[in-house]
């Protein structure tokens, strides 16, 4: 158990996906992680032993968070409020921080607060998704309006790009739009807004935007022109950028936007416009190749099927659609309609995923993202992050949603809840765990009206162990006390270290005369390892036993002081033997 508590604060330290550090209680760094050496360009050996908020002045105004955790208390900091709390160095320069989510909790050593433990998990994928949904509604619905004018009106590809240009029109205005198609190998501007008469030869030019774009067959975005020797269609742009229209690798035109301004597109433009314009390749092929909405849908398909995330449609409380993602995520179960998936959802969650369902389907908010818990075939419990937005579908309300498997994350997230309550060198609870699983105990013994006993248990000669055996010999001494303890009382008990050589237990019993036959267990087990195990040592422990009645009025400290005096009373009769 020790060897793998060092293996799991050496994977904290060097493996970790997330930001670790402590503090002692005058705030100066006492550990940190490599993450944060990535993430924030400073080193170990540059911070330790140095004040967070002479490091980090940025951290000056959340002082009275780290403050509450040396009180006891432990805080979450949501990027929903607080965007910017530790200043990260990333290389995108539409991003200048990071999104974070901060945990602050104390650092615990016996009863004592020794200082604070801090975990920031970068979220800044998962705030980029959300944004990124609420980019997509606007898309989608114009989109859908010009898919439905198709089948209503039998649009031909000229009143279609018509339509194509009018979206793109409607999502961002610029001094330069043009849209260009490929035909017969050759590029022919179809579309254009601007005052410049755009001349063909331009079209050919080996430094041209629109040739750059066809060879490189990628977006291209130019903040400031006069820093390249690109050339614009207008010699006065400064911003230009170039989307390829893309149907796998088939090239079928390029759209060009100019604008006099330098860092006129911001990102948000950018992907909004990819977005439509990568849906509007679909269609655009599809009505080069097919007549029908059959052959469109089965366009989309292909997109979806090679997706990394599961993707459904439904429609009337049906599912009209799943990838193959999907179905590996739950391990191919036969879903048909929404009850069907709600088995799937554990029954504590399925009221909440149903108020998100419905808060879409009446268009009470342009998306949801949240996290259940559910069950695979097979009944093996799986964490997912389900994404749902409303859109139409042949001329009907539907929800099309994704779900991303968590599990992962969510099983780190509990190790390390463990971790925060277990004794490194036992595997037993430590002080706050036993604290925290203690009150509800008491409470579960007043309903059901039954008695708990408490052990207060001290490791004797201890002292001298250490001094003339050495540590390692006295951590080995601390072990088999641990194990003892685990072979005498029930899974259910709770069993902690709570100081160096002290150990209590708590337990749920029957009858008063039960204490009696616990007692006897224990010193027989005591003699029975001694009588077996071949220890430089002999296992000697100070017991102080105390009966909790339901309707006695105690606390966990009560009882704790109790079984201490009865403890040390033990260890006086022994020393006067």
């Amino acid at each position: 158990m020790e060897k793998y508590f060092k293996y799991y604060y050496q994977w904290i330290e060097e493996y970790a996906p997330w930001g670790v550090f402590s503090t002692d209680r005058e705030f100066n760094i006492i550990f940190w992680n490599k993450w944060l050496e990535i993430n924030t360009k400073k080193r170990k050996e540059e911070v330790l032993n140095k004040n967070l908020f002479e490091v980090f002045p940025e951290l000056e105004k959340f002082k009275d968070y780290f403050l509450q955790a040396l009180e006891g208390g432990s805080i979450i900091l949501s990027q929903r409020f607080h965007k910017y709390i530790i200043p990260i160095e990333i290389e995108d320069k539409y991003l200048k921080f990071m999104q974070q989510t901060v945990q602050i909790f104390p650092f615990m050593d016996k009863e004592e607060i020794k200082g604070i433990i801090t975990i920031i998990e970068d979220v800044t994928e998962r705030v980029k998704r959300e944004e990124s949904y609420r980019r997509q509604i606007a898309n989608l619905k114009i989109l859908n309006e010009i898919q439905n004018s198709i089948f209503v009106l039998d649009l031909n590809i000229e009143e279609y790009i018509e339509k194509l240009f009018d979206g793109i029109l409607r999502l961002i205005n610029a001094p330069l739009v043009a849209l260009f198609l490929k035909e017969d190998d050759k590029i022919i501007l179809k579309k254009s807004k601007s005052t410049l008469e755009i001349k063909e030869e331009l079209l050919y030019e080996s430094n041209c935007i629109i040739e750059k774009a066809i060879k490189e067959k990628r977006t291209i975005y130019i903040s400031n022109k006069k820093e390249t020797e690109i050339i614009s269609l207008d010699p006065n742009s400064n911003s230009i950028l170039a989307i390829p229209l893309l149907r796998k690798e088939d090239l079928l035109g390029v759209l060009i936007l100019e604008s006099f301004e330098k860092d006129a597109f911001k990102r948000e433009d950018i992907l909004n416009l990819e977005t439509i314009v990568m849906q509007g390749v679909l269609v655009l092929e599809n009505l080069r190749l097919f007549s029908a909405l059959k052959e469109s849908e089965e366009r989309y398909r292909t997109l979806t099927e090679n997706s990394l995330v599961g993707v459904f449609l439904i429609q009337d409380e049906k599912f009209l659609y799943v990838n193959s993602r999907f179905i590996e995520i739950f391990g191919y179960p036969q879903i048909e309609n929404l009850n069907d998936f709600l088995n799937l959802i554990s029954p504590e969650d399925r009221g909440r995923f149903k108020e998100r369902y419905n808060m879409i389907l009446e268009n009470r908010g342009d998306f949801v993202i949240d996290e259940f818990m559910g069950k695979k075939t097979y009944n093996e419990p799986i964490y997912f992050e389900i994404s749902m937005v409303s859109i139409w579908y042949k001329l009907k309300p539907a929800i099309l949603g994704t779900i991303l498997d968590i599990t992962y994350r969510k099983n780190l997230e509990e190790e390390l809840k463990i971790l925060s309550i277990t004794d490194t060198l036992t595997g037993l609870h430590n002080r706050r765990g036993f604290y925290n699983l203690a009150e509800h105990t008491l409470g579960l013994v007043k309903r059901l009206n039954k008695k708990a006993i408490v052990l207060f248990i001290d490791l004797d000669n201890m002292k001298w162990i250490n001094d003339n055996l050495g540590h390692n010999m006295g951590d080995e001494a601390l072990i088999d006390t641990a194990n003892i303890l685990r072979n005498t009382f029930r899974q259910n008990d709770i069993i902690a270290r709570i100081g160096g050589d002290e150990f209590v237990v708590l337990g749920i019993i029957g009858e008063e005369n039960h204490k009696e036959k616990i007692l006897e267990r224990l010193i027989n087990n005591v003699k029975e390892f001694n009588e077996k195990e071949e220890r430089p040592y002999k296992i000697s422990l100070s017991i102080g036993v105390t009966v909790y009645e339901s309707e006695e009025n105690l606390t966990i400290e009560d009882l704790l002081e109790k079984a201490d005096k009865l403890m040390y009373e033990d260890k006086r009769r022994k020393k006067e033997i």
